[in-house]
């Protein structure tokens, strides 16, 4: 054990030699560092007509920065300037901001222009359950595998026929380039060199295990899987209409009001006396042996209803063959939607056409509850463990209905249509 321990530090020592040796020799060297293969650093790619330099490797850029390409043993650099860049969705990168550095995945593709300081827009990036909505005047740089849009005319670049450098000059002198990117020293132009160092490139050495290695083992990535809507409809039941008609005076009904207070104690019902082609809304402050209905303005955004048509008619019993009186009402009810429909004094329940949705919420560790949506109340929300469910449309020509579902952790909002 001793021995094995002795050959890695005599190793370690001579790594470090190595690193004094090359550091001395690329500070006498005059030649470029940022030269490269144009087919080992990037690829040209298309997308939505646009031709776009593909990097192979992270380069830290923002549009308004330069390409520089030179032929093979040629001094004379020509700039080409970065007209925007391309972000593609599912894209790891990292964003040097005002408030500092936010690394992610892209939710979408975003093309970021030359003058983003002044563009109205986001950048959101997922890193695990989190989302980061990054303001576009707020972000300094970029790094990552970026996609680049230049005026250089595609039959320029030929493979092997050009080297390419992605430093920005910062003084005049055509040899000094300032370092942006992560990565200090390109590819080789060579495909004969096999180790993962570069002419003049310090080596890196870890630890990992008790062994010397080049590389860290890169840490596995777990795909996240989303959680699920975690709703279900269980139960649509018809609501019954809260008035009941019961009598009449001369031409005027009086409807009985099922929701007002003391309707169901010991059989306590409030009366009410309608006038036709008046609309009546709910008083919320009555006292009791006041009547539960008042009239209101067309345009009272809580009117309830108006009848618009009251009759009464004989009715001959199929069964005795004797003839009643039966009082018939046209009703339009705003909250309905404005649908009118009839009661008559026949009926001891009214159906009007709306309904009530029973759902059961059940999402792994949290405990399962029903809570419902009565068809009149649409936009009305349901909170279940921070999430929110919103009752957001109906069609009943074809029977469905649909909810959406906000998660704070999450972007997106989610949408589900139920079938009844």
């Amino acid at each position: 054990m001793k021995i094995k321990h002795i050959e890695k530090y005599i190793l370690l020592l001579s790594l470090v030699v190595l690193i004094v040796l090359f550091i001395l020799l690329s500070n006498s060297s005059s030649q470029l560092p940022s030269i490269s293969s144009s087919n080992q650093i990037f690829s040209l790619k298309t997308k939505n007509g646009k031709s776009y330099f593909s990097l192979n490797r992270e380069t830290s850029l923002v549009p308004g920065d330069f390409i520089h390409l030179t032929k093979n043993e040629d001094n004379n650099w020509s700039p080409y300037e970065i007209k925007s860049i391309l972000l593609l969705a599912r894209q790891k990168i990292q964003l040097s901001t005002s408030s500092g550095i936010v690394s992610g995945t892209t939710r979408q593709d975003v093309i970021l222009e030359k003058n983003w300081k002044n563009a109205h827009g986001i950048i959101a990036l997922r890193d695990g359950k989190k989302v980061f909505n990054i303001q576009y005047n707020e972000i300094l740089r970029i790094t990552g595998t970026l996609w680049l849009l230049t005026d250089i005319d595609s039959k320029t670049i030929k493979n092997n026929q050009n080297q390419t450098s992605f430093y920005q000059r910062t003084l005049p002198d055509e040899n000094f380039f300032t370092e942006i990117d992560k990565l200090k020293w390109t590819n080789p132009t060579s495909d004969e060199n096999s180790t993962p160092y570069d002419l003049f490139t310090p080596p890196i050495i870890y630890i990992h295990d008790g062994d010397l290695t080049t590389r860290l083992p890169e840490k596995e990535v777990k795909t996240e899987v989303l959680e699920p809507f975690g709703l279900t409809l269980t139960k649509v039941s018809k609501s019954e209409y809260p008035l009941i008609l019961k009598s009449w005076v001369g031409e005027t009904p009086y409807f009985e009001d099922l929701m007002s207070n003391g309707s169901s104690n010991l059989g306590k019902v409030v009366r009410n006396r309608v006038e036709l082609g008046k609309a009546y809304k709910r008083d919320l402050l009555r006292k009791p042996g006041q009547p539960s209905l008042v009239q209101c303005d067309d345009n009272d955004s809580q009117k309830m209803f108006i009848v618009q048509h009251f009759v009464v008619q004989q009715y001959r019993n199929p069964q005795t063959g004797g003839l009643r009186p039966v009082g018939r009402a046209m009703i339009k009810d705003f909250q309905l939607g404005g649908n009118a429909f009839e009661i008559n004094t026949l009926m001891t329940k009214v159906f009007a056409g709306n309904y009530t949705f029973h759902f059961l919420a059940n999402l792994p560790n949290l405990s399962p509850q029903e809570f419902s949506f009565e068809s009149t109340s649409v936009d009305s929300t349901f909170d279940y463990g921070g999430r929110a469910y919103r009752f957001s449309s109906a069609n009943y020509e074809d029977n469905s209905l649909v909810v959406t579902k906000e998660d704070p952790r999450q972007a997106e909002i989610f949408t589900k249509t139920f079938s009844f």
